[in-house]
Parts: C-alpha cells; structure tokens; sequence
C-alpha cells in the first residue's frame, strides 16, 4: 500500500509548480476553447451568480476542452476524471457516484434541480449536448431540495448562438467502437436562435458478448419576446441499447478463500440479456428582466425515462480447479418514472447600509412517479434457481421468456410530491467581507407500495445554509460553509417499513488562490458530515426484498484542487482527496477509497502551435468488500492524448487509456464485481465551420 504521504507530497509538486507558472505572467487573450474549468459565473452551489472563487465550497468544472480532449463521452467518463469522484460500476449499466464517502443523489440541469429516488444510475447518458459539467462538493440544498453532504451535479447544456457554428466529428476506437457527432448552432432571424445535436454510438467492449449503442438528438430554440422578455425551448432524447449485459458481477473468491482472478474479459451474461434504456427531456424556460436590476426566471421541465431488461443472476462461491458450485436466477425487469418539475424565482441586486447586495426568492414543485416490476419464468426455473456447470463463463444458458409476474410482491408503485420555498443572499458586508444566507423549506409526501412493503411517507424540513468569504489579500480568499442534511429514503427495515429520512449536519472550511485573472483556481479544504438514521443494505428477504438498517455514519477529510489555465497553452487539472468514514468510530464503507488523486494536464507546444499533447493520471489506494472478504490493492491509470490541427477547420485527435495495461475491479461496493477496461485506443478526426 502506498503511504499517505506519497499522493499529498506528488500533489503538492505538481500545484507549487503550476503556481509558480502562473505568477510569472498571464495570458493575454482568453481562448476558451482550450481552457480547464468555470471561466465565469456558476449558480450552481447557492442559485446566485458567483465565480468559482467566490463560492464558500469545493467546484469543479469540466469544460468542453477537457470532454473532447480526452473522450469523455458519457457521464460515467466525466465523473471517473473530476477530483474526488469515485464511479462504483457495480454492473455494466447500473452505477453508483460517491464523493467524501457518500453516494451523490442531487442532479440539476443548468442550475434547477431534478429530483433523483433511486440514488442508482441506469444506463450511460451521453455528454454530446453538454457545454460543460460542474460538481460543487459537500450539501447543497439550498437548490436541490435534498441535501447531501456528498456532492451536486450540474449538467450545463449548449445553447444556440447568434453566428452559424457547426462541427462534426468521426471517431473510431478499439472492439470495433465507432461514433459520430455533429452539432449546428444559428440564427434564424433577428429574434430566433436554434442548437441542434445528434450522435451516434456503437461498439462492443472488453467483456464477452457485451455490446452497445447509443442514440442522442438534441435540439433547442431561443426567442426574444421583446428587448427584456427571453423563451427557450428544448428536447433531448437519449436511447441507450445493451446487449450481454451483467446482472451482478464476477465471484471474488473461491471455496478455500483464494482470489478468482478471472481474465479482464470474462463475463456472467448470456448474449441474450440485454438493458435498454430511454431518457426524454422536455424544457421550457421563460426570462424577463423586470428592470436594470431585477430578472424573473419560469422553468418548466417533464422528463421521462424507461428501462427494460433481461437478466441473469451468478451467484455462489467457485472451486478452484473445477468453477462447479455457483448459481443462476433470471428475470425481466423494467422500470418507468415520469417527472415535472416546475421552478419559479427572482433574482437581483439591492442596496444596504451604501452596500449593493444579491437576493433570490423562489418557489420550486415536482411531482414524480416511479413504477417497477419484475417477471420471472417459473416454469424454466421452478426453484428460483439453474445449477451451472464449469463453463458458466460462456453464457451458454438457453434465453427464456419472462411470463410470471406477481404486482403484491414484484412491484413498486411511488408517487412522490416536493414543494420548496427557499430563500438566498449574499451581502457584502465590506468590501472583502461577504455573508452568504439561505433557507429551504421543504414539504415532501410518498405514497405507494414497494415489492410487498408500503412506501407511505411525509417530512417537512427547513434546511438552512450558511457561508463566508473574507478576502485576505488580493485574491486569496478565506472562506467557510455549514448546510443541515435532509434526504427522504425509500428502503425499508425487516418490518418492511420506511426507514424515513436521514438527517446532519455538513461544514466546510478553506482557502482559495486564483492566477491569471481567475482563469486558474487553488482549493485546499476541510471538510467534515455527520448523518443519523443512515440506511445501510443487510440483505434480501425470502421474498427477494432488500432490507435496510438505520446507521450513524460521519464523514471528515481535506481535498486539495487545482484547476485551470497556468500559462499560455499550459492547462491542469488536479485533486486530491483524503477521507475518514466512521460508523459508531469504526472504518465504514470500506469500498470507497479513502485517498484519492487525480491530475491532468495539457499543453500546446511553441515550437509546434498546432500540436497539443495531454495526460491524465488517478491514483486510488486500497478498499475492501463492506464484509471485509476481499482487498484491492491500490492502482494507477494513466491516459494519454495528442491533437494536431491539421489547418483552420481540421483536426485530428489520438487517445490512449490504461496505458500501463493496469488489471483492477471497477468497484467493490459489492461482493462481486469485474474488471474495468484493459489498455485501449481510439482516434477521432474533427471538423468545424
């Protein structure tokens, strides 16, 4: 195991290193389209208008640069390469986000947050119609109506423009992958502007008889009403197929408890399982400024997503030498959940005490439906269960129908309704001093019935927020937050009753540097949550309901980050995360990894302008099984990319990942799991207008 000492002391090089760059010049032009991070305002953290160093929390922003320079081409990718991101790929399409030790569970599209049940994401949602994406770290409930202490994602989409844009881009890779992209932004007149995107994926991957596809199209209007009245209106629609799909994953132990080892390759799944999965997005946004200083904002949005699936189950404990003794269950299993979400609220500038200040008042209410089921073949299967044989690693068993579906047991049924109030200030207090204020008030009820166990629930909380920021020295920023934690749960105990909502407190406490005109932010924090009530998995019942425990877990770490424009042509980005995760002061949640480091950077060189080359590196140490059966040791990957502009409109790109070749299980979050890609390679040419 590597000490703690060693990813600190690597970090710390590094960053001393890119400040020092930065203090010896700026940039004399901004080129944002090679620049890491936020280069302006973010509403992200508080719904008002700050800077990234202005803002009293951890935020990291994933830029267009760095989605195309190094592939990030779906969710999964963007969150695998920001600091203190962990993806627990548990299945091929079915993943869990963690930061500071808890799972992320707050979504938002361009600063409104949607809500999210499940905590599980299904699918791999595609990063074409994104600009950008930002995490702000710790509870953030001011804006999404459930705070978490673990982090917010924002997903900022693109939007039309007043000249003609257009690109188009081809990249072929390795297993056969391909994928195409083209995106066209205009004016149509003087008062309508119009954004299209669509792209196509298609590709097998590493494991045996695993395939997918992806299918996306985007497309958003804006319209002036008038010179202080906007409407935007938009659709995304994103189908993701998958054949050879694992349900669970790979034993990590045979019988006399020495590790499996299996082939990077090898795979549970007969090619006849499969998991679709379909995300539509309508939006409608109405902006109108009431004045010079005061902007009222409508958003309207109805999303709506299904998952439907044929599944097979491995489970059991191997013999070595002979692979007899493990087990097969099957089923379908489909998931439909419909959502609106309305969201109201003005914002604006007011004057104190010969001190301008920010104010926003708003209102937000979603109503949510979530209905499951899952089928089975008992006539295949009379007792739940296939005895496999050695070469179960072939997915050679029969496909089968799905007709036996019991909706008492095999069910879930959830309407959940959020109503919320809140409130936010900042309030400049001097002129290096400024206070940051909120409130939410929300009212939630649940309704339903889940797999046999009602889901019946109500809370009505008021989360406050607090937070500081105190400019030392010019921009050297000390600053601090504190958020209460609420978040409904949806489990049940062995009574089958809800557990009902956990409950905490999270703080924060830091210093940020900016250089370069803030193109380039330095984050140390401290960072600390405490949650009662927690719901942590035990195990399924006879009736294949997952039961729940209430624990008392409490979180505390630092993360460093670094991020942005060093110098001409010289771009980083980097974090490092160190964690403790108790339960009653004893380790939990031993499968996160409790150091963390990821850097990046790219750079232009000055003898060659047209040539840019880029690395990415993330470092985790150990983590263990939650029964403690099994260890990972710690590993690196490295990725390595270069970009030639061949002239004004064509470029090509190369990207190389894992290139060390590293064997390592994408996650032990539970006591199975399977290997994340071996070294791989994909080349992409690109076209713009």
């Amino acid at each position: 195991m590597i000490s703690r000492l060693s990813p600190l002391a690597a970090f710390i090089c590094l960053t001393t290193t890119s400040v020092a760059f930065a203090e010896e010049g700026t940039s004399s032009k901004l080129e944002e389209t090679f620049i890491y991070g936020e280069q302006g305002k973010t509403d992200a953290a508080t719904k008002l208008e700050l800077s990234i160093f202005e803002t009293p929390q951890t935020v990291t922003a994933v830029s267009r640069a760095q989605l195309d320079e190094f592939a990030l081409t779906s969710i999964s990718d963007v969150l695998n390469y920001a600091p203190g991101i962990t993806v627990e790929e548990v299945e091929t399409n079915r993943t869990y986000y963690t930061a500071r030790g808890f799972d992320i569970v707050n979504f938002q599209y361009d600063g409104v947050g949607i809500p999210f049940i499940s905590g599980l994401n299904l699918g791999q949602q595609d990063t074409a119609i994104y600009e950008k994406v930002e995490i702000v770290k710790g509870s953030a409930g001011l804006i999404t109506g459930l705070a978490n202490p673990s982090a917010t994602i924002n997903y900022v989409r693109k939007r039309p423009t007043d000249d003609l844009q257009a690109s188009a881009a081809l990249s072929l890779g390795q297993w056969q992958s391909k994928r195409a992209e083209v995106d066209v932004a205009t004016a149509l007149s003087d008062s309508v502007r119009a954004r299209a995107v669509v792209a196509y994926d298609n590709g097998e991957t590493h494991l045996d008889r695993n395939e997918n596809t992806t299918q996306l199209g985007y497309g958003i209007l804006e319209f002036d009403l008038s010179d202080n009245t906007m409407l935007t209106a938009g659709y995304s629609y994103d189908r993701n197929e998958s054949k050879g799909v694992l349900w669970g994953a790979l034993p990590l132990l045979y019988t006399d408890g020495s590790p499996t080892n299996y082939d990077v390759s090898t795979s549970t799944a007969p090619e006849w399982t499969f998991a679709n999965t379909t995300q539509k997005q309508s939006f409608a946004e109405l902006e109108h400024h009431i004045n010079q200083n005061w902007t009222a904002h409508l958003h309207l949005t109805h999303n709506q997503s299904t998952y439907d699936s044929n599944l097979f189950y491995v489970y059991g404990t191997p013999e070595r030498g002979t692979e007899i003794g493990l087990y097969g269950s099957a089923s379908g299993y489909e998931r439909d959940e419909e959502q609106l979400n309305v969201d109201l609220f003005v914002s604006g500038d007011f004057s104190l005490f010969e001190r301008n200040h920010q104010l926003v008042l708003g209102y937000s209410d979603s109503d949510t439906n979530l209905a499951e089921a899952s089928h089975y073949n008992n006539t295949v299967i009379p007792d739940g269960f296939l005895v496999l044989d050695a070469d179960w690693a072939k997915g050679d068993t029969p496909a089968m129908d799905f007709p036996d579906h019991d909706p008492a047991t095999s069910s879930t049924d959830i309407d959940l309704s959020q109503k919320a109030f809140y409130v936010a200030a900042r309030l400049n207090v001097l002129d290096n001093l400024a206070l940051l204020l909120g409130a939410r008030n929300t009212e939630l009820e649940q309704s339903g019935v889940s797999y046999g166990g009602e889901s019946n629930a109500s809370a009505n909380k008021t989360v406050p927020y607090f937070g500081v920021t105190y400019e030392l020295i010019d921009s050297l920023m000390l600053y601090s937050s504190y958020s209460e934690v609420f978040k409904q749960q949806t489990w049940v105990n062995s009574e089958l009753q809800p557990l009902g909502a956990t409950v905490g407190a999270s703080s924060e406490l830091g210093l940020k540097k900016s250089f370069n005109d803030e193109r380039s932010v330095l984050t140390l924090a401290a960072f600390s949550s405490e949650q009662s009530d927690f719901g942590v998995f035990v195990d399924r019942n006879e009736s294949g309901i997952a039961i729940y425990r209430t624990a008392e877990l409490s979180s505390s770490g630092y993360e460093l980050e670094f991020s942005g424009e060093v110098t001409d042509g010289l771009n980083i980005g980097a974090g490092l995360t160190v964690l403790d995760i108790k339960e009653d002061d004893e380790d939990a949640r031993p499968f996160i990894p409790t150091q963390l480091l990821k850097f990046s950077a790219s750079y232009i060189l000055p003898s060659l302008p047209d040539l840019k080359i880029g690395s990415s590196v993330k470092w985790q140490n150990e983590t263990t099984t939650s029964n403690g059966s099994y260890t990972q040791d710690a590993f690196t990957l490295l990725d390595i990319a270069a970009h030639y502009q061949i002239n004004a409109q064509l470029s090509v790109s190369l990207n190389l990942e894992n290139l060390g070749n590293e064997k390592y299980l994408n996650s032990l979050y539970w006591s199975q799991a399977y290997f994340g890609e071996p070294r791989n390679m994909s080349a992409t040419v690109r076209w713009k207008l």
